[in-house]
């Protein structure tokens, strides 16, 4: 007798005509495909049940017995329903550059993939795509992909070849209190300088060649590996305040720190007398450089030979034709070399010179040309003021108190 449901409840109605679907869908999953067989017997046709995966068929169906199966043996496999008597043997090795995903079971093969830094393509390993500068990873790669590449968007860069980077947001110089002397593009980060150095649209005539060239020569002594706030309290005359010293130590590598420090303390003392020598050292060398007579007539081509012919980072022509459109012509090679200098600090003047010089020859560049930056790299290589710095800072870490480091009382 089956039961009644009241009108007045469709809820129920629902509840038991939704579990009577399931019911009827776990029947059908759960039910057996089938396969005709004729029994070498009676000769009758019968419907036998598969084999599930995993196994295989052992003995087949009669008119009284239905369809027994038994397990794959080892190393053998059977991912679908079948009716087969045996199972297929699981995949021994993977291919070049593959890797094992999944090791073989009873309803599985073994499975391979490519491995890291690889993805397929037909039945290949192929080694995924860089992006190349200027573009970033927006997507990684993966076994079954390569890599998605895009273009950098406005305020980002990739300076360099890469499968994995993303592009990286240009250094705001603004945030740490300082000067923007080279924006970014897409494929170089922002340049940013404490204010001692002039962007190229404006011609200034504190160049500082000499200046940078000085304090270049003392990377040999080793200064970078000394403590920033050590060396402060060691210099001579006023001090630099700390505030600008955090500021340079956040935008600096450690070589640029003692550079754009030692050029902070030599503004800071320029009036003093005690150290007239060290810095009117370094002045008497710029105005050499100004006064050389052979680079006062140079023409656009001219500039832009020697920009080539500069190793390192190169000068943006649109920079060469500022300088020619702001600045009288006498400072033309002062301001390009002063450029350099700037998306170069960390290059040797001298031998950024010399090297130019190399090229020039080698090309037939015109003589005054040649002569001009000879001179030039001349009067920079061979500045007294070298010495003057050399002994000072000798001096200071000979002195073995100005860097020694106090222990705790209690030892």
């Amino acid at each position: 007798m089956s039961a009644r449901i009241p009108k007045s409840n469709p809820a129920m109605k629902l509840i038991l005509l939704f579990t009577a679907s399931f019911s009827w869908a776990f029947q059908q999953q759960v039910v057996p495909p089938k396969y005709q067989y004729r029994d070498p017997v009676t000769s009758d046709l019968l419907l036998c049940d598969q084999c599930p995966p995993g196994t295989a068929v052992k003995q087949h169906c009669t008119a009284d017995k239905p369809t027994e199966c038994e397990a794959c043996p080892e190393r053998h496999f059977a991912e679908n329903w079948h009716w087969g008597d045996t199972c297929q043997y699981c995949t021994s090795v993977c291919k070049e550059r593959q890797l094992v995903k999944q090791n073989c079971n009873s309803t599985h093969d073994q499975l391979c993939e490519c491995a890291p830094g690889f993805h397929l393509v037909v039945e290949f390993c192929i080694t995924h795509s860089t992006c190349p500068p200027g573009h970033g990873v927006t997507a990684l790669g993966t076994p079954v992909s390569d890599t998605v590449c895009k273009h950098c968007p406005a305020g980002h860069f990739s300076s360099s070849s890469s499968s994995t980077e993303p592009c990286q947001p240009h250094r705001n110089c603004s945030d740490l209190g300082l000067k923007t002397l080279r924006w970014g593009t897409s494929t170089s980060d922002s340049l940013c300088g404490l204010g001692c150095s002039h962007h190229p649209t404006v011609c200034h005539t504190d160049v500082t060649l000499c200046e940078e060239a000085v304090f270049q020569s003392l990377s040999s002594l080793g200064l970078s590996s000394v403590p920033l706030e050590r060396l402060l309290e060691s210099l001579p005359g006023r001090r630099v305040d700390h505030k600008s010293l955090e500021r340079l130590k956040k935008a600096c590598s450690p070589q640029q720190q003692v550079l754009q420090l030692l050029r902070l303390w030599r503004e800071q003392n320029k009036d003093q007398d005690k150290l007239y020598g060290i810095i009117q050292g370094v002045n008497h060398c710029e105005r050499k450089v100004s006064r050389c007579n052979g680079l006062k007539n140079l023409t656009l081509d001219d500039l832009m030979m020697v920009t080539n012919t500069l190793p390192g980072v190169k000068i943006r022509p649109e920079d060469v034709r500022t300088v020619v459109s702001t600045c009288p012509p006498r400072q033309y090679i002062l301001q390009l070399l002063h450029l350099w200098k700037t998306v170069n600090y960390d290059l040797d003047l001298v031998k950024g010179l010399s090297h130019s010089l190399k090229e020039m020859r080698r090309q037939g560049a015109p003589r005054y040309l040649v002569r001009g930056l000879k001179k030039i790299s001349r009067i920079i290589g061979t500045t007294s003021a070298h010495k003057m710095y050399e002994k000072m800072f000798i001096n200071m870490l000979q002195d073995e108190s100005c860097f020694k480091v106090h222990k705790p009382l209690n030892e």
